[in-house]
């Protein structure tokens, strides 16, 4: 219904701004962490906005400054027990590219960071969006260092050896299970590469 607003910042506190576009003021809710980072009051913002009608008919508009937070909003509200505040949370927890990586690498430790966010769910949320999130990119560039950066590249050359994604994903699981999470790139490629040609 409203894909973005652009306007002066007339108001803001810690989860809600007002934004004035040619003298009407939208009330937008927004995350924490998004409200630490906007300009000055009397200065122009944008945020890409998801309209939404709860069962008693209240009426919100959530914000957000960038099309990838706007995307990681709309996948987590998509897993079943996921509503707009806790898919709120999790971004004012965890940055766009953070929370991709955390359901791409299962890491439920990092999804239990967010308020509300318990095992069983965050188990659910890697269940439910590990297929798609993987699909999705982002403008927001991630700079991976230590064993992410190793397994990444693993991933990069299975690709280059046309293997698809899914099963490069796999294959490195299964390496990292058999030889540790530690190896060096060579020994998970030669690793990985025996469980796709099997």
């Amino acid at each position: 219904m409203i894909a973005y607003l652009k306007g002066i910042l007339s108001d803001k506190d810690t989860k809600r701004v007002v934004v004035d576009v040619n003298g009407i003021g939208y009330s937008v809710d927004v995350a924490e962490r998004t409200v630490t980072r906007l300009p000055a009051i009397g200065e122009e913002v944008t945020f890409y906005t998801y309209y939404t009608q709860n069962r008693d008919h209240e009426i919100k508009l959530y914000g957000f400054t960038s099309k990838d937070a706007l995307k990681m909003f709309e996948m987590a509200l998509t897993v079943t027990r996921v509503g707009p505040s806790l898919a709120q949370n999790i971004l004012t927890v965890l940055s766009p590219s953070q929370f991709q990586q955390a359901v791409l690498k299962e890491d439920i430790r990092v999804l239990m960071r967010v308020p509300r966010l318990g095992k069983e769910l965050a188990q659910l949320i890697i269940l439910k969006l590990k297929k798609n999130i993987a699909k999705i990119k982002l403008d927001e560039k991630v700079e991976l260092v230590g064993t992410a950066a190793t397994h990444q590249a693993v991933i990069n050359l299975l690709l280059n050896l046309q293997a698809s994604e899914l099963d490069a994903e796999e294959a490195l699981k299964k390496a990292i299970e058999s030889i540790g999470e530690d190896a060096d790139r060579d020994a998970l490629v030669k690793e990985a590469l025996r469980y796709i040609r099997n």
